[in-house]
This record gives structure tokens, C-alpha cells and sequence, in this order.
């Protein structure tokens, strides 16, 4: 029998305001929302909320194709939602693991982890309600199993909790960080080292609300990179990244190689020239997740190739010749 939670979203009505950068000015202000904003809103959504009036720049009622234009005020009134049943979806989900403590999955990118606004269905949550048994209850009825998450556009290894224990296990694993996390990434340019420790604290950007920076009063941050291989040819240059990520702090690998001079290939809030090259979601997945089992107390270590999307990326390099 398939389950069916009723998700009460405890909370007014939400309002976020944010700055426009120089890099996103004259773009439309719904693509500029879609890319920026944490909450994963549709560019559908987006356009429902400026048409109802939800959606203001710089105090004034705007149309979905306004140009904006650097440093221009945003204000949007998120409505609360009403309760909704959080229903099972067949939702693809590679099942890398499972036994009857935890599962482990292969997120895809574009796949939002968990229901939020614009977000009520089709979420890796409603995928997991469908094909897994028995989820931890921990993370309330709008995230259960969800020990940790990954951004909507990063692929890659993901574990789920099947119950209580096991999801406090593995959250104090991840806070005292005897989980091991590797990324890949391909970045725009070269790196100046062939390996470089990162250790740049990061905090919510003082004055561009939607992006994280490298700020000496945020909370501390480790990216360890490698280098595993290097392109040069009439695409660009390009760097293919092993990442070991020693902290889990919002948007980290992002904003850390970003202040390095090398952002990740499509990321739209990191990334100048990110339409420039065409890919649908950022070029970061990942690859390589290590922990200790919570019921065996088993070291356990899973791998995944790179994603599709970012094979196809430097085959494109590839055939354009070096």
C-alpha cells in the first residue's frame, strides 16, 4: 500500500528581497529568479507570481520580461501554501544500495531533494515515497530519510535513512565529518597548482542575498582539489577537478573555485559567462561517497561515473580537437 503524507506548511507568508549584480544586468528578471534563488521556483512559477503582483522591482509591479538592471531592489511575496497530501510518484531513481537501514541513490540532475515553494511535486522525496519500503521520520513529513541534500543541478551519491536510528547515526557522522565526499567538477581555465587545499570561510553575501562569497567572518570551509586532466583547444581551456569536500557549507565547492578564477562550467550564480557554453545543469557531480554503516559499523565506500551530461560536455571539447 503506498503511503501519503499530508505536508502542513507551518509558516506566514514568506518575503525575500535581493540585489541585482552587474553580471545579471538587462536579463529578464524570470530567467534571472529561476538560476538564482535557492528555492527552486519554476520560471513558470515565477511568472504566475509576477503577474499576480507577488513579485515587485524596486517597489513597482513588473512584466515577466522586465530587463534588470544592476543593483535594482527585488521583492517577493511568497504565499503560504495549503496543506497538501505528499503523494508516491514513479519517479526514476538510480538505487545504487539498499538493505534495511539506509539507501543509496544516484540523484540526477535537475531533481529537487525535497518539496518547498514552486517545488510540491516531482521531488526526490516523492520518488523515494514510491520506491522505498520505510523512511526515517526524523526530517518531518516533508523530508523523510533526507540526511543531507545536493543542490538541484548537482549530481550524484546521496544516502537515505530508513529509520530513526539510523538517521541520527548518520547525522552525527556527517556534523563530525567521518563522511568522506568527492566531487568532480569541470571548471572554466587552469588551476595555478596541481592540488590546492582551499581553507576560505563563507558566509551569505552581504549585500547579493541569493549568493554565498568568501567572507573572513563566515563559518569555516575546506575544498581539497586535484587536478585529473587538462584542455586546451578552440572551445577553451578547460580542467577536469577530483574534489574532496572536508565541510558542507551552502553552494561551498561553488563559490570556493569561483574565488579561485575557475568556475564551474553552467553555473548560473558563480559563473559570468555561464550560458556561453550551452549545458543544461552545472558540471559538478557527486562521484564518491565513504561512511560507516550505522547498524554493521562497516566502512562502506560507493562510486559512480560521471554523469551523462557531463560526459557528453567533454566529448563536445574532445571533438572540437586540443
Amino acid at each position: 500500500m503506498q503511503r501519503q503524507y499530508v505536508y502542513q506548511h507551518i509558516m506566514e507568508e514568506e518575503t525575500i528581497q535581493l540585489a541585482v549584480p552587474e553580471e545579471n544586468s538587462q536579463e529578464r528578471v524570470d530567467r534571472f529568479l529561476t538560476s538564482s534563488l535557492e528555492l527552486d521556483l519554476s520560471r513558470s512559477h515565477i511568472q504566475r507570481l509576477i503577474k499576480a503582483g507577488a513579485i515587485r522591482v524596486n517597489g513597482a509591479g513588473i512584466k515577466p520580461n522586465y530587463r534588470l538592471r544592476t543593483d535594482d531592489r527585488i521583492t517577493i511575496d511568497i504565499p503560504e501554501p495549503e496543506p497538501l497530501a505528499l503523494e508516491p510518484e514513479d519517479i526514476p531513481l538510480e538505487i545504487v544500495y539498499q538493505d534495511r537501514s539506509i539507501v543509496v541513490i544516484n540523484k540526477q540532475a535537475g531533481l529537487v531533494v525535497h518539496p518547498g515553494p514552486g517545488n510540491w511535486k516531482g521531488t526526490l522525496v516523492n520518488g523515494l515515497l514510491y520506491h522505498v519500503r520505510d523512511l526515517s521520520s526524523i526530517g518531518g513529513v516533508a523530508r523523510p530519510g533526507i540526511v543531507h541534500r545536493l543542490d538541484k543541478d548537482t549530481a550524484g551519491l546521496m544516502v537515505i535513512a530508513k529509520d530513526d536510528a539510523s538517521h541520527r547515526f548518520l547525522v552525527g557522522e556527517f556534523s563530525e565529518r567521518r563522511v568522506r565526499k568527492q566531487y568532480a567538477a569541470l571548471v572554466v581555465g587552469k588551476p595555478r597548482a596541481d592540488h590546492e587545499r582551499i581553507d576560505q570561510p563563507i558566509a551569505r553575501h552581504r549585500k547579493y542575498r541569493h549568493k554565498m562569497t568568501v567572507d573572513e567572518s563566515g563559518r569555516e570551509a575546506i575544498t581539497e582539489y586535484r587536478v585529473r586532466r587538462v584542455w586546451n583547444g578552440r572551445l577553451g581551456v578547460f580542467t577536469l577537478l577530483d574534489i574532496d569536500l572536508h565541510t558542507g557549507r551552502t553552494h561551498q565547492i561553488r563559490v570556493h573555485l569561483s574565488s579561485e578564477g575557475i568556475p564551474i562550467v553552467g553555473d548560473p550564480i558563480y559563473s559570468k559567462k555561464w550560458e556561453k557554453y550551452r549545458v543544461p545543469y552545472l558540471l559538478l557531480a557527486s562521484v564518491m561517497l565513504e561512511f560507516t554503516h550505522p547498524a554493521s559499523g562497516e566502512r562502506m565506500t560507493f562510486q559512480v561515473d560521471l554523469p551523462e551530461h557531463v560526459r557528453k560536455f567533454i566529448e563536445k571539447i574532445e571533438r572540437l580537437g586540443v
